[in-house]
């Protein structure tokens, strides 16, 4: 049986919302944020795993394929795009030239 499709960061939030009183969804959103952050690690330390040869080769290439289409890391190259796009603020001070 194969798995739902990942949830995004507003679907989790929309979860919370629904739900703020119950204890048991609050710690379940916690530990989702938990293994987010340990994709999120995953995914910085990527360029530096070595592809193994023979058997696990068609496993790395899967996981590496599946990672970068996760959700935390789709909204983290999103936002890390967005900063970087985003026009500088004038320093306070100085002028327009």
């Amino acid at each position: 049986m194969p798995f739902r499709d990942p949830l995004t960061h507003a679907q989790l939030r929309a979860i919370r919302e629904r739900q703020p009183w119950n204890p048991d969804v609050v710690a379940l959103l916690w530990e989702v944020k938990r293994l987010r952050a340990m994709m999120l690690r995953a995914y910085q330390l990527s360029g530096e795993f070595r592809r193994p040869v023979g058997v696990l080769a068609n496993c790395y290439d899967e996981y590496m394929a599946q990672l970068v289409v996760e959700p935390c890391v789709l909204e983290r190259d999103a936002d890390v795009a967005e900063m970087l796009n985003a026009p500088a603020k004038p320093r306070k001070g100085i002028g327009e030239r």
